[in-house]
This record gives C-alpha cells, structure tokens and sequence, in this order.
C-alpha cells in the first residue's frame, strides 16, 4: 500500500506532507500564489519520470549496457476546463555512457510504455503518452 498525508498549513494552498517512508515536503502555493513546493500535478510528473526511470535502469542493467547517467524531462500538457486532466505528455531521456545501443534502448522504453511503469499506466488513461531518447557518448 502507498500512503501519504497531508496537512494544510494556513498559508494559501500549502500543504505540509509526508509519505509513507516518512519523507516530507511541502506542496502548493501560499497566499501570495507563489511556489513553497511542488505543486500538486508537478508531482506526478515527478512520480512517472521516477518510475520510468527505475525501470529503464533496471533494464539498461539487464541489457548489459554501459549507462553512466540518466536525465529524464516529463513535460504534461493538461486541458484548459476542469478538471484540467493531463491531455498529452512526452517523456525525454537523455542516457549518457559509453557504447550505448539505440535499438535496446527503444526495447527498453517500449516495455516500460507497454508493461512496466505503473504510474504511466495510471496517467495514460486521460493522456496520450509517447517517449524519446538521446544517448550522450562520454
């Protein structure tokens, strides 16, 4: 089970939170609109390039390929009624390392779109979700 709790805090929309591991955070804007956090759909973003990205390590690693660095940018395009879903989102990965082979890549990131990544699975039901990738010889 996941778990997360959420305190209001009495500045605008700002909540203290913790996760279940007990990590905390706050999320939201203050009374003057501005960031004392991620906010909320940043969040998201956030969990889906985390889950992809464990899995496309776990598999680079399985592929026995030489991958020293991984950047991934999530970039969510939302609708503009509410309840303002994500319509469309492009996940990034730029991999760094030395000989990577671009075809095991695509396999990976395929079976993570496809299989894998649970959070991508759950932000796909209201978006259309596509992937790219760079590799970075070093």
């Amino acid at each position: 089970m996941h778990k997360a709790t959420l305190a209001w805090n009495g500045n605008g929309l700002a909540f203290d939170a913790t996760t279940g591991g007990g990590m905390q955070l706050q999320v939201g804007v203050g009374e003057d609109g501005e960031p004392v956090g991620a906010r909320a759909k940043e969040l998201v973003c956030l969990g889906l390039g985390a889950c992809a990205g464990s899995n496309l390590v776990s598999l680079m690693k399985k592929m026995r390929q030489n991958v020293e660095r991984i950047e991934i940018d999530v970039q969510a395009e939302q609708a503009e009624t509410d309840p303002m879903v994500f319509t469309h989102v492009l996940t990034t990965y730029r991999l760094h390392g030395k000989g990577i082979d671009p075809a095991k890549v695509k396999k990976a990131l395929d079976f993570i779109e496809e299989k894998y990544c649970g959070v991508l699975h759950m932000v796909n039901k209201t978006a259309r979700t596509e992937y790219a990738f760079e590799i970075v010889e070093v």
